[in-house]
């Protein structure tokens, strides 16, 4: 996909990414958060996030932040292998390779610090990231019932992980 540039995010991306979060948030179907953080609160995470133990990258068409992809490792020792994924593509973007292009940078990077296991938590009702990250070679590794409650009622949230 030759006009998407995906790069590690900045603070300066804080505003896009939080308007991106919002619009995502607002489809209530996807995340179990609240809200996305305030620009100030995520221009700082960036700012100070340590290479070593986080990646967070954008995807960039044109002007506009297509998706982005977080990956945080585990804090205590005997867990810094394994790294939590969250993964986000603005409704026009989906289908276009923006996740898999996310996915494709972020492996290498976690490798390289040591990361042997990828796991995320994604709703049950998301037929369409499930297919992609069974495409990715992520696997099913547990089911947290009735973990989501919204105004549709109760939601499974499945775990699923992928060892590099």
């Amino acid at each position: 996909m030759p006009d998407l540039t995906i790069r590690a995010a900045t603070a300066p991306d804080a505003s896009a990414l939080v308007a991106l979060q919002k619009s995502i948030y607002d489809e209530g179907r996807w995340f179990v958060g609240d809200g996305p953080p305030a620009v100030e609160t995520l221009g700082q995470r960036l700012r100070l996030l340590d290479p070593a133990r986080s990646l967070y990258l954008v995807a960039v068409r044109g002007e506009t932040v297509a998706g982005w992809l977080e990956l945080h490792r585990l804090h205590p020792k005997k867990l810094s292998h394994v790294a939590v994924l969250t993964l986000a593509v603005a409704t026009p973007e989906r289908r276009r390779g923006v996740a898999g292009g996310l996915l494709a940078r972020a492996y290498p990077w976690a490798r390289g610090v040591g990361v042997t296991k990828l796991q995320l938590g994604v709703r049950a009702r998301n037929g369409a990231a499930r297919a992609l990250y069974e495409r990715e070679g992520f696997e099913p590794e547990g089911c947290e019932r009735s973990q989501v409650r919204d105004e549709d009622g109760f939601e499974d949230n499945l775990l699923m992980a992928k060892f590099l």
